[in-house]
């Protein structure tokens, strides 16, 4: 017989588990290495290993994360009624 609320512990454990992995999986679907990445992006394999661990990540930090990986990143807000896709452009130095 399961323990009261077992079902609900897993799960969140589940989800914590594979938020913290949601950029380590995007790369590895990619087939990228992250000593590859690295030399893309300019900054060390180690610096790479802690942004894909992060749970709080700067928006150009992932936009240069994603366009590495050889994608572009979309941003949207999603709402009861519809979704809104953001237009969040990098900012140019004037």
């Amino acid at each position: 017989m399961a323990r009261p609320g077992a079902a609900k512990r897993v799960a969140a454990l589940r989800d914590e588990l594979l938020a913290e992995v949601g950029l380590y999986e995007l790369r590895r679907s990619r087939e990228v290495s992250q000593a590859a990445l690295a030399e893309a992006l300019h900054i060390s394999q180690g610096a790479v290993s802690k942004f894909e661990h992060s749970d709080d990540v700067r928006l150009s930090t992932l936009r240069q994360y994603v366009e590495a990986l050889g994608g572009r990143l979309e941003v949207s807000a999603r709402f009861d009624d519809r979704t809104v896709n953001l237009d969040i452009k990098p900012r140019t130095v004037a």
